[in-house]
């Protein structure tokens, strides 16, 4: 097959889709497909894109056997709405011509959101008549928009899209639901689960490295590494190490970019929390010292998100053998995951006392998190292993491929 890929962010930006669908493409090369991704220059937490890429409008690269064009992109310090909106926009713009360049593909995925890059896909699609299948990562309810216009626009030209795809691909089964309430077909919606990295990420000794260099003296250390954005729900965490300012067993750590990052470091700062630590993104090479140095991983996520999103970081948690401790609504697929797997605990996304007493009791007995560490580990392996996800894949854009075919 020549599969073209559409999505913002793309390898090496270490994002949860830049890193998922990077190696989507990787895996589809691996399997003897021509893959072209249409993405973005390198850009995620920076300031500036690399002077390597100025100049031009579309750059061309290679990687792991995929064939990737970069759109330029604005970026800077300012990481206001507009500024975002004008990335998103600049891409969705340059992409098209983009997606028109070299052999016709077999098929189109595109990331949905953001629904800017929704006209893209279809008009690519149609022009190059190629079925189109989106891979849907949320659905952002009308809640989490402040003003009723851009819930209207967002959910409308969800609508659009959905309808217009061949076959349409979730999460998890609540997502899928959303995804047909906004207009995708339930016969063409199928749930591939979300999978992780088991060869890269594996459990480690928890006094490593990274510890000694950033909680030496902590006897529980509970890490946060993912986007800090406008809906992850960090702010419980905050609140948490303010209830146990007092207890010097427990150290927490914030890894990551995201536009919410300066308000949550301010807001630190105000409360003078004696037992938080803000750290960037860390090398991808560091990534498993890093898990590996945690006692717990926290998964937070705001409740406007609650039944639409599936938090990646988790399988990455559990994939190092270590617990999760999740605030998160009981609605979520990763509410299920935790409790049915036995790998943590789940308190509600803005549950402060019971983030506060879940750790308090945790380090009083660390006994039982190596055995919860363990459950984790194996219900990844069972279930969010890459291959089958990848193999799923492969056969949903096959059969998008016979569908569009009948069709003519």
């Amino acid at each position: 097959m020549r599969i073209l890929l559409f999505n913002l962010y793309f390898h090496p930006d270490p994002t949860g889709t830049g890193l998922i669908i990077g190696e989507l493409g990787r895996e589809l090369a691996r399997l003897g497909h021509e893959v072209t991704a249409v993405t973005t220059v390198p850009h995620y937490g920076l300031d500036a894109p690399d002077p390597a890429y100025r100049g031009r409008f579309i750059y061309e690269d290679r990687w792991e056997g995929v064939r990737v064009l970069r759109t330029a992109v604005r970026s800077s310090r300012n990481k206001s709405l507009f500024s975002r909106l004008v990335n998103y926009m600049s891409y969705a713009l340059l992409a098209i011509p983009a997606g028109l360049r070299g052999p016709r593909p077999d098929v189109v995925i595109g990331v949905l959101p953001p629904v800017t890059t929704a006209p893209t896909l279809w008009l690519v699609s149609r022009l190059r008549h190629a079925p189109l299948v989106l891979s849907v990562q949320d659905v952002y309810p009308d809640a989490v928009f402040k003003r009723k216009l851009a819930a209207w626009v967002n959910r409308t030209v969800e609508r659009f899209i959905l309808r217009s795809a061949t076959r349409v691909t979730a999460l998890s089964e609540s997502q899928r639901q959303a995804a047909i309430a906004r207009g995708a077909d339930p016969a063409r919606t199928e749930v591939i689960p979300m999978w992780t990295d088991l060869e890269g990420v594996r459990p480690g000794p928890v006094q490593n490295a990274f510890r000694a260099e950033h909680a030496p003296d902590a006897k529980l250390v509970a890490l946060y590494a993912g986007n800090l954005g406008a809906f992850s729900g960090v702010g419980v965490i905050l609140d948490a190490a303010n209830e146990l300012r007092d207890d010097p067993r427990i150290r927490f750590l914030i890894v990551g970019r995201g536009h919410a990052r300066e308000g949550l470091m301010q807001r630190a700062r105000e409360l003078n929390l004696p037992n938080l630590t803000f750290l960037l993104t860390q090398p991808r090479e560091r990534l498993n010292e890093m898990l590996a140095a945690a006692d717990v991983g926290l998964v937070t996520l705001d409740m406007r998100l609650s039944e639409t999103s599936v938090p990646s970081k988790t399988f990455t948690i559990m994939a190092s053998g270590r617990p999760v401790l999740a605030a998160i609504s009981e609605r979520n697929e990763i509410a299920r995951v935790v409790r049915e797997s036995g790998c943590g605990a789940v308190v509600p996304a803005d549950g402060v006392s019971e983030m506060a007493a879940t750790l308090r009791g945790w380090a009083d007995e660390p006994g039982s998190l190596g055995a919860m560490g363990v459950r984790g580990r194996q219900w990844a392996e069972r279930f969010n292993s890459r291959q089958p996800a990848i193999l799923a894949h492969e056969e949903w854009l096959r059969k998008a491929i016979g569908a569009h075919q009948g069709v003519k």
